[in-house]
């Protein structure tokens, strides 16, 4: 028959000093027990607007979009501009544009408020803005449309 051996227990010092005070708390242990039930290090990278909403619908309308997820959008497939705190997806409306396509992309993904104010557009095309609605500035970012901003008295409502 075969015979396990079996190490020599050890009694080793201990690194830390053992108090057995109950009103103190083991916060290491405490830590590590918090950190089984979760995993710090599996965070799930997911935008808040993962659903499509149609540009111009009142959903699109109450949508908070902040102009870092905005400048994400800067291609002629994906182009979405910020004119006075909305943000428009205006990817369909590139080739519509009666001064071209490449004077928009120069905005995709930033504010074009200036650039559509020195333009020269009428309240007709400001007006025809409403249809590309995808959301709007949270208040810290806006310029325009929050208490003390710029007042403009064109601007469309």
């Amino acid at each position: 028959m075969a015979t396990v051996q079996t190490p020599p227990e050890l009694n080793l010092p201990s690194p830390l000093p053992v108090t057995q005070n109950s009103s103190e708390f083991d916060f290491v242990a405490l830590t590590m027990t918090a950190l089984r039930l979760v995993n710090p290090w599996a965070v799930e990278a997911k935008t808040q607007w993962q659903a499509r909403i149609e540009p111009g619908t009142p959903e699109a309308k109450d949508r908070i979009l902040t102009l870092a997820e905005v400048s994400q959008h800067d291609t002629p497939r994906d182009c979405w501009v910020v004119i006075y705190d909305r943000v428009y997806d205006i990817t369909t409306f590139l080739d519509e544009h009666p001064g071209g396509a490449d004077i928009m992309l120069e905005y995709a993904g930033g504010d074009a408020s200036t650039a559509f104010r020195s333009s020269g557009h009428s309240k007709s095309a400001a007006k025809a803005l409403e249809r590309f609605v995808v959301g709007e500035l949270p208040i810290h970012e806006r310029m325009y449309r929050r208490p003390g901003g710029m007042r403009l008295s064109d601007i469309p409502e």
